[in-house]
């Protein structure tokens, strides 16, 4: 088996509660932008430790440079953040409901499309920088696939998300080809919404493959996910609202020119791992371990279990271990607790799976 079963993190991490406090201060001219940025990197410094002290192999800064609040999960961080950047959206937000047939009414606030998008830095390179100056660990930098975007976005100008996808796509695509030429250890893109979108399937594809062209250092990871929603961070826990089935989605893992799938197993199960073996060869699976929609820390004997039954089908040379998603509303010591889980839990399924 491989020599090392490689654990990750989807992205994100604990966004502390004092984020909307100190945005509202910036907001009200009591403290300047400068001093909240600071206050992230400090945030942002605690996530990594608190990953390298789990034990995590590839880290993230949590993204948590991304996000004033943490309200509403991923379209807050992940769309509205990098749609501020691009030239082409308006920089208005306006809320959008009927996404996902999950939660027809979930509201989100989604950014307008007024002209054709061209590239523009988008920060990850930054990202990149303070992640080098912060650990010795391999890292990972993750973004919102284009056909999210053109899901999610008002679209005022093309009319047209394939249209919209692939133009979002080159965008992306320059700011990847930069990350890949400073030596990011692993980039990721997050594509929810083609899961249960089956005629965007083809097109989705296509966009995700132009986001990753000319990237040949870095390992090209692909994280489909069941989403993370959140309207209340005082919950302190996302929401599941996009459908999962794994048939549904494996034309784009056959598709998608990635070298790692992640994939959420601890909030779905794994009743029928027997469904994996048409899980595409050539590829690495990302075996979501923790669920992040839930306050209980898993105990590292589960989590050995579903890296068990997973590489009962896949093998486990072709296993990663990360969590079912992003971390972001979870409290920061569940958000730990689960890491230290996750890296024990693959320990011992390495030591089990070598006859150890």
């Amino acid at each position: 088996m491989a020599e090392k079963m490689i654990t990750t993190v989807i992205g994100s991490y604990t966004v502390p509660d004092w984020y909307p406090i100190l945005q509202g201060a910036v907001a009200a001219g009591k403290i300047p932008p400068e001093a909240f940025r600071d206050a992230k990197a400090v945030a942002a410094r605690a996530a990594i430790k608190d990953q390298e002290r789990a034990g995590v192999d590839i880290v993230s800064d949590g993204e948590l440079f991304r996000r004033d609040d943490n309200r509403f999960g991923p379209p807050n961080a992940m769309i509205n953040h990098f749609a501020a950047k691009v030239p082409g959206f308006s920089g208005e937000l306006r809320l959008k409901t009927g996404i996902t047939p999950v939660a027809p009414d979930a509201s989100l606030p989604a950014p307008v499309v007024v002209s054709r998008l061209e590239p523009a830095p988008l920060g990850l390179l930054e990202e990149l920088r303070f992640l080098r100056e912060t650990t010795d660990r391999p890292v990972k930098i993750a973004m919102t696939g284009p056909h999210m975007f053109a899901r999610v976005a008002w679209d005022e100008h093309y009319r047209n998300p394939e249209a919209l996808a692939m133009d979002m796509a080159a965008v992306i695509n320059a700011e990847l080809r930069r990350l890949d030429g400073a030596g990011c250890d692993v980039i990721q893109l997050d594509e929810p919404i083609l899961w249960f979108l089956a005629d965007d399937q083809s097109w989705g594809v296509r966009a995700i493959n132009a986001c990753f062209e000319g990237v040949g250092r870095a390992k090209k990871a692909l994280h489909v996910c069941q989403g993370n929603y959140n309207p209340d961070p005082s919950a302190h826990v996302g929401l599941r609202i996009f459908p999962a089935e794994f048939a549904a989605i494996l034309p784009v893992l056959q598709g998608a020119t990635v070298d790692v799938v992640l994939m959420a197993f601890a909030s779905l199960g794994v009743n029928d791992p027997s469904v994996l073996r048409d899980f595409p060869r050539g590829k690495t699976l990302g075996v979501g371990t923790v669920d992040v929609q839930n306050h209980r820390v898993e105990a590292p004997g589960e989590v050995e279990q579903t890296i068990r039954s997973v590489a009962e089908v896949v093998g486990p040379e072709r296993i990663w271990v990360n969590p079912d998603c992003g971390l972001n509303h979870l409290p920061r010591d569940v958000s730990f607790g689960k890491l230290a889980a996750m890296t024990e839990g693959a320990r011992l399924a390495k030591r089990h799976l070598a006859g150890g």
